[in-house]
């Protein structure tokens, strides 16, 4: 294994996600890829300047975050972006990017009063790749 992908949204579910992932980097000696994905509420290419600045403030924020959630795990080889677009897509459209060998997400259980399913789930069963879902 070379490289894991982990979507992260700064949950508790995606630190647990973080920290399945750094286990099975230091097994098998694979690098980790922190993902943050933005969903867009407007535009992001739109010319507006406080559109603009809205995003760049969004992704200065999701990179600090991302710097203190790869510190975590000094042993380990850490990148990690922030994208902007619709969750489930980006992460897939990433991993097939850095030809991951493993997405790793946290999840929750999906109830029967859910009318649609979440992207950790929609990750899972829409990907070429293998991918873990940590509860």
């Amino acid at each position: 294994m070379n490289l894991i992908l982990v979507g992260t949204d700064f949950s508790e579910d995606s630190e647990k996600a973080q920290e399945k992932a750094a286990e099975l980097a230091a097994a098998t000696g694979a690098d980790l890829y922190f993902l943050h994905v933005l969903e867009p509420v407007d535009d992001p290419d739109s010319d507006d300047p406080s559109t603009q600045e809205f995003y760049q403030k969004l992704k200065d924020s999701s990179q600090e975050k991302l710097v203190k959630a790869a510190d975590k795990f000094p042993d380990l080889k850490v990148e990690y972006s922030t994208e902007v677009g619709r969750r489930h897509p980006t992460i897939l459209a990433r991993a097939d990017a850095l030809q991951a060998d493993l997405i790793v997400l946290g999840s929750k259980p999906i109830t029967p009063e859910q009318e649609r399913i979440g992207t950790s789930h929609r990750v899972a069963v829409t990907s070429n790749r293998p991918v873990l879902l940590v509860p």
